[in-house]
Parts: C-alpha cells; structure tokens; sequence
C-alpha cells in the first residue's frame, strides 16, 4: 500500500496521531526523508481541499498536528 493510501485511510478511520505518524517513520524512517515525508503530507492536505478554507475538522486537526511534527522533529518525530 502506498504512503497517501495507508495514511489516508488511518486518518479517516479516527487513528491517534501516534499510529499516524508510526506510517510517517515507516515510509520516511530516514533522517534525509523528513522533508520528502512532510511534501507528501502537504500534498494530502491539498488534496483534502484544506487550503480553501480555515474551518477546522477533526481530520484536518490531526494533519496539521502531524504535518507540524514532522516539520520541527522530521519523520522520526515521536
């Protein structure tokens, strides 16, 4: 399964932000990954219409939440 299809199906189906990011590490374990890790997230996060509004979801929140990780602490983050 593809990094965008594991991921999404975890955030659709109400994962912790834990689980989320234990696919991040899986698929962008290495510490050179951590950008490509957060361009594929932005991309989901594109791809879910979240950059035409500011409204806030509990499916957005918990993107953001590991998009922001993954931004300061790279694909390893905990």
């Amino acid at each position: 399964m593809s990094f965008k299809q594991e991921f999404l199906t975890a955030l659709q189906t109400g994962k912790d932000d834990r689980a989320l990011m234990e696919i991040v590490r899986r698929h962008f374990g290495s510490e050179e990954a951590g950008r490509d890790a957060y361009e594929a997230l932005e991309q989901l996060w594109r791809d879910l219409g979240f950059q035409e509004s500011d409204e806030s979801s509990p499916l957005r929140n918990e993107l953001e939440y590991v998009m922001e990780r993954v931004w300061y602490y790279g694909a390893n983050a905990g």
